[in-house]
C-alpha cells in the first residue's frame, strides 16, 4: 500500500469543500463523508465497504487527490499514473450509485455506478460494474471494472 500523503498537496478544491457537499452525492457535507477518507482526513484510506471506497475515489477524482485514488488501487492492477502530463482532466459533476454488495466472507466487493463529467469535448457519461477486495491491512482496495454502454 502506498503511503498516504499531506493534505497540503492538494487543489484548493478540497479545502473549499470541507464546509460544502460532499461531490460523491451522499447528500452529506463533504468533511464528514469523504473528506474523512481522502489524503490527509480523519480516517485516510479507511473508507468501511467497498460503496464507500468506490464514493470516497469518485470525489478524489473530482478535487484532484490523485495520490488517493493510487493508494486505493490493487497493486496488480495499478497504473503508475492517472494522468500524462498536461493532459486535460474531466470535471466531475454527477455520481450515481446503481448497485453495490459485498461477499459473505466480507473480502470482496462489487459497485455498479454511473458518473457524469465535463470535457474539452464535450459530457462524458460512464458506466462502470467495479471490482474491490481487502488488503492484508483490511482496507479496501479497487481491482478493475467492467466500463459499461451507457
Amino acid at each position: 500500500m502506498l503511503p498516504v500523503p499531506k493534505a497540503k498537496n492538494l487543489p484548493k478544491t478540497k479545502s473549499s469543500l470541507s464546509v460544502g457537499l460532499c461531490p460523491c452525492g451522499s447528500g452529506r457535507r463533504f468533511a464528514d463523508c469523504c473528506g474523512l477518507y481522502l489524503s490527509g482526513g480523519s480516517q485516510a484510506l479507511g473508507a468501511p465497504t467497498p460503496e464507500a471506497l468506490m464514493r470516497s475515489r469518485y470525489s478524489a477524482y473530482a478535487c484532484g487527490d490523485d495520490a488517493y485514488v493510487l493508494a486505493t488501487w490493487a497493486p496488480e492492477t495499478r497504473p503508475s499514473t492517472l494522468f500524462e502530463p498536461g493532459e486535460a482532466r474531466p470535471k466531475w459533476m454527477k455520481l450515481q450509485v446503481l448497485g453495490h454488495s459485498t461477499a459473505a466472507d466480507g473480502q470482496s466487493g462489487e459497485v455498479h455506478f454511473r458518473a457524469v463529467a465535463r470535457t474539452a469535448h464535450g459530457a462524458l457519461k460512464m458506466e462502470e460494474h467495479s471490482h474491490f477486495r481487502r488488503d492484508e491491512a483490511g482496507h479496501w482496495l479497487y481491482v478493475s471494472g467492467e466500463v459499461l454502454g451507457t
